[in-house]
């Protein structure tokens, strides 16, 4: 079963994946600015070490140098033991670790005192060439190198001018300013700082991407939240419209147990089974309802039976099916065929009608012809022998049997080909009044009442298909009721649907055998009845869309007769069924 999504979710979804987009973007975002920063002070830590420590080793440098000076020198006779100490110093500070190069240069750019860590005098590493030019501009310069293969930061400043003359010029006397500048350089090792930041930067892109990953899940469980929801609501319908439509079905349902214990049914089912209302058939076994089986048949293990119950043909249709793979249950369909009964019973009396109807056109219009001159001559030989007895009696019995001969001709003609019928609203009052004045005369030689109980006004009926009908039932009637005392009354009742017109007697009623047979043509249990006349209201009664129903002798009412119910439908502009 499919049913339509009432709302949307995509929208929600949606706004949840941008969400989740712009935390990402932002959390990278941050992550990036959050490194860059950090990255920068990284390098502004290293350049101020490095200022430090160039500060510091410039003024051991010259201090170093004041120290080893004897008394009563002039500064300008240093002992040859100062380059010595100072690339001692510089080697125990590269001993150290932090650095990683130490460098003095004149200002020829060539190097007066050189110390890497693991070399020589003779080191493998040059400065970039522009350096010297930016810490001449500057006054000091720094730029990140690789030494040997490590990360460095390579600083440069420029050292006092009296280490021009300590430890690299001889000469004596005065020196331009351009040739007294000396360039300290120091090569900072980076690694430990590298190692810090590396595992800072580890540390942000794990957490930036636990909480994109945590965004991510999030979205996930509202994606699955929502198609959860989702479902269960289409279930919740799915359950509610199934729920209604087996409750208002018109065929019934039970599922029952192997054992034929009843575990579900539904509303059809109780209406049906003629259950009460109060009654719960759950719990009852399908094994105690009696009915009538007409009709069983198996295709694979699918069976279908017609059956009798409570007066109504119903179809069973049992169903097997597994609830699991161990536990079985039967499914019972039940449909109401009463009405599609009807109408097949209908559909093959019209047929037996129209065969019967064929046949007798045939012989009706073959004897109508010869009957007229019969009747020609009967009606001749009335009036001839009059006098003479007993031929006038038998010419008078010839033509009474002519007429009636005829009637049965006429009847079997209408029987066969119906006049085509014109409804319209009559007064039901004037109707009975023209029955009155038409039936006066045998009701009176009978001593018979005729009685009218009007509850309706009106009836939507064909003018003389209506006469006919009520005519042929108050002959009938007539003929049942007893020589005096007595009584046919015509009732008339208005329903929702159309109008109930009964007409009953206080004769001997009409016993069960005869009353289902009634309504057949020739049927007739009188001595000079010829079978049509209920037939032919039957007839009208169809081409009415009405019914005829003969109802059993009521002995508790004044009319313990037959009653005869005629049912005229409501135009269909008035809502009839």
């Amino acid at each position: 079963m499919e049913l339509s999504s009432q709302k949307s979710h995509k929208l929600p979804l949606a706004l949840a994946l941008l969400a989740l987009i712009l935390l990402g973007a932002g959390s990278l975002y941050l992550t990036w600015h959050n490194l860059r920063q950090m990255h920068q002070t990284v390098f502004e830590h290293m350049l101020l070490s490095a200022r430090s420590i160039a500060r510091g080793l410039d003024i051991q440098l010259v201090e170093g140098a004041r120290r080893m000076r004897q008394p009563g020198m002039h500064n300008r006779r240093m002992p040859d033991e100062l380059l010595p100490d100072a690339r001692e110093l510089f080697r125990e500070m590269v001993a150290q670790g932090d650095l990683l190069y130490i460098a003095l240069y004149g200002p020829d750019h060539k190097p007066m005192l050189v110390v890497e860590q693991d070399g020589d005098n003779n080191p493998a590493y040059v400065p970039p060439s522009g350096l010297f030019n930016m810490i001449t501009k500057m006054r000091e310069s720094s730029t990140p190198v690789m030494i040997k293969g490590k990360a460095a930061l390579l600083y440069g400043t420029v050292g006092q001018p009296i280490l021009q003359r300590l430890y690299g010029h001889k000469r004596r006397g005065f020196m331009p300013p351009q040739e007294r500048e000396t360039y300290l350089l120091l090569g900072l090792s980076a690694e430990k700082h590298l190692r810090q930041f590396n595992q800072y930067r580890r540390a942000a892109l794990l957490q930036t991407g636990y909480i994109f990953l945590a965004g991510l899940v999030l979205w996930l469980l509202a994606v699955a939240y929502f198609q959860r929801r989702e479902e269960g609501k289409k279930l919740t319908r799915l359950e509610r419209f199934q729920a209604n439509l087996l409750d208002n079905m018109p065929d019934g349902l039970l599922t029952i147990s192997t054992q034929g214990a009843i575990l579900s049914a539904n509303g059809s089912a109780h209406k049906l089974l003629q259950s009460p209302a109060d009654e719960v058939l759950v719990g009852k076994n399908w094994n105690d309802f009696s009915y009538e089986s007409l009709q069983n048949f198996k295709r694979g293990n699918v069976v279908w039976e017609h059956v009798l119950l409570g007066g109504k043909n119903l179809e069973l249709i049992f169903l097997p099916y597994f609830e699991s793979r161990k536990e079985q249950r039967n499914m019972i369909i039940i449909r109401d065929r009463t009405d599609i009964a009807g109408l097949e019973e209908d559909l093959y009396e019209a047929r037996r009608l129209a065969s019967i109807g064929s046949l007798a056109a045939g012989v009706a219009h073959e004897i109508r012809n010869p009957l007229s001159s019969l009747r020609g001559f009967a009606q001749l030989f009335a009036d001839k022998f009059q006098d003479e007895q007993p031929y006038g009696t038998y010419a008078t019995t010839m033509l009474t049997e002519a007429d009636r001969l005829n009637r049965v001709v006429t009847d079997l003609l209408y029987l066969s080909k119906p006049h085509e019928l014109n409804p319209e609203s009559l007064d039901l009052y004037k109707l009975c009044e023209s029955m009155q004045t038409l039936m006066g005369f045998d009701l009176e030689h009978k001593g018979t009442e005729l009685q009218n109980e009007l509850n309706a006004e009106r009836v939507y009926a064909d003018p003389d298909g209506i006469r006919q009908v009520l005519l042929n039932l108050l002959v009938n009637s007539l003929d049942a009721v007893p020589s005096e005392n007595g009584k046919i009354s015509i009732i008339a009742e208005e329903t929702e649907h159309g109008v109930w017109i009964s007409v009953c007697d206080n004769g001997p009623g009409m016993p069960e055998d005869i009353r289902k047979h009634a309504l057949e043509p020739f049927f007739t249990d009188k001595p000079k009845g010829t079978g049509l006349g209920l037939a032919i209201v039957n007839t009208i009664m169809r081409g009415h869309n009405g019914r005829v129903t003969i109802s059993e002798p009521d002995t508790s009412g004044p009319l313990d007769g037959t009653c005869v119910k005629l049912f005229f439908p409501k135009p269909r502009n008035e809502g009839s069924e």
